[in-house]
């Protein structure tokens, strides 16, 4: 029996980039190769007759506007920021969101949801150059101009640019699980999880330098997971002084060193609940942490389900031969 994909809609108007319409195609409904397909059917939706978009490239949507409310997700690429969009998007925008579909906005498709009225009273972000904008326009929207993404009770918005395949990878991990993530990244090639409260890069170094130090310093914290880490050690894995450390994560990571350590814990015991068979406490143990009660206090906190509870809805098929380990 063929199992139906997630649908997602995305409205398309006059005068949205492209970046922000194919990072979602892309990342959420190409079809990699045989072992990695579409993990959700995307549909553009717009005016029939073309779309023309901010630089002049002409897109051929599939349906009408109209569709775009019936998708289970409706993603909103990049809008003209302070402009409005429209009677008729604001009216699927607001029907999507009355029959209970999650609404999400790259960059500054904020303002289409903001104009809509579905972030009043809620946490939001946007691109940090537009943030100033969107609090005037909007001030009744809890703006988080430093996040690169946030959720709020359904509702997701990114921040600008690359942040939003930052955004895409995170509703692949909710639907599908940290190894689909993980999979869709590797593809992509970029970095496999970054939380969306990590900051924005407004004055950093250029991407391949955060990179290198970054990814390097996780290679080496793999590597050391098991056993209880310092901050002096992680400096010394680094290069870098204790001070030096944290001012770094700061500045281009948005968060501490040691919650930094804490969420890689966390992924790296999501990757071994979906591909192996090793019990819950042995998955404590092989992340670092000294008590498995611990261990499924902090999980349960940071993905919102239990160790076993994630395990059943993201686990690979195992060998049926292979013992099964207690959860």
């Amino acid at each position: 029996m063929t199992t139906r994909r997630p649908t997602i809609t995305i409205p398309l108007i006059d005068g949205m980039t492209l970046f922000e319409i194919g990072m979602p195609l892309e990342a959420l409904g190409y079809e990699w190769g045989p072992d990695h397909g579409p993990l959700y059917d995307v549909t553009l939706c717009g005016d029939l007759r073309g779309v023309r978009t901010h630089t002049g490239a002409r897109l051929a949507p599939e349906r009408p506007l109209s569709a775009a409310a019936e998708g289970d997700t409706v993603l909103v690429p990049a809008v003209p920021p302070g402009r409005s969009v429209g009677s008729r998007l604001v009216r699927e925008l607001r029907r999507a969101a009355n029959r209970g579909a999650r609404m999400v906005a790259l960059c500054t498709g904020t303002f289409a949801l903001a104009e809509a009225g579905l972030l009043d009273g809620r946490r939001a972000t946007t691109h940090w150059r537009h943030a100033a904008l969107l609090q005037r326009m909007y001030p009744s929207v809890e703006l988080d101009a430093r996040a690169i993404y946030v959720e709020d009770n359904g509702v997701f918005t990114s921040a600008g640019s690359a942040a939003g395949l930052d955004l895409c990878l995170h509703l692949i991990r909710r639907d599908h699980g940290e190894r689909a993530a993980n999979n869709t990244a590797r593809y992509l090639v970029i970095a496999a999880h970054r939380d969306g409260d990590q900051a924005q890069y407004v004055h950093a170094e250029p991407l391949e330098v955060r990179a290198a130090w970054l990814d390097n310093l996780r290679a080496w914290l793999r590597e050391n997971l098991r056993r209880p880490l310092t901050l002096t050690e992680l400096g010394r894995a680094a290069n870098l002084s204790p001070r030096t450390l944290a001012r770094r994560f700061e500045q281009d990571v948005g968060t501490t060193p040691m919650r930094w350590v804490a969420a890689e814990r966390i992924a790296a015991a999501k990757e071994l609940l979906e591909t192996t068979d090793l019990t819950v406490d042995r998955i404590s143990s092989e992340v670092g942490y000294g008590s498995p009660v611990t261990f499924r206090t902090a999980f349960t906190q940071e993905v919102g389900i239990s160790p076993k509870r994630y395990r059943s809805r993201f686990a690979a098929t195992l060998d049926p031969a292979a013992p099964a380990g207690a959860v």
